[in-house]
């Protein structure tokens, strides 16, 4: 089975429309007129580093939700690194997810089953690991107790 999806992009001089064709995600609109270089580098590199991130959580929600595992949040950061290939070209080396559930230890063994899972990582993180190297750090946060 295969999905399709579109986005669009126009550009005007310094400013950009992303469409992401979304009612959730809408427009993403750039100015970069009024960015300085350090502001506007790096910006296609964070929407691959949160599509990532994203997806991944999306994954582990949908994981934890099968398995009917409550939690309280998710939350994760992604941390993505660049370098050159063999041909000296400018790559994007690896994508390091971490993430944390916050959830009562009465799911910790739920947690322990998802987490193996999880090591397969999403369609997203999936689809760029061969040519990315991704990293996966998932934790379980049970809170005070």
């Amino acid at each position: 089975m295969s999905h399709e999806l579109t986005v669009s992009l126009s550009r005007e001089g310094g400013i950009i429309d992303l469409d992401l064709e979304s009612v959730a995600l809408g427009t993403v609109h750039i100015d970069s007129e009024k960015l300085s270089a350090d502001e506007r580098a790096g910006t296609a590199k964070k929407l691959l580093a949160a599509s990532a991130l994203y997806c991944y959580c999306a994954a582990l929600d949908k994981a934890l939700d099968a398995r009917n595992a409550k939690y309280d949040k998710i939350e994760g950061k992604a941390t993505l690194e660049t370098g050159v290939d063999d041909k000296g070209r400018g790559r994007v080396t690896s994508i390091r997810l971490d993430v944390t559930v916050r959830m009562d230890q009465e799911y910790e063994f739920i947690f322990d089953r998802v987490e193996k899972v999880m090591k397969q990582g999403c369609l997203v993180t999936g689809s760029l690991e061969p040519g990315i190297k991704m990293i996966y750090n998932l934790e379980l946060d049970c809170g005070d107790e």
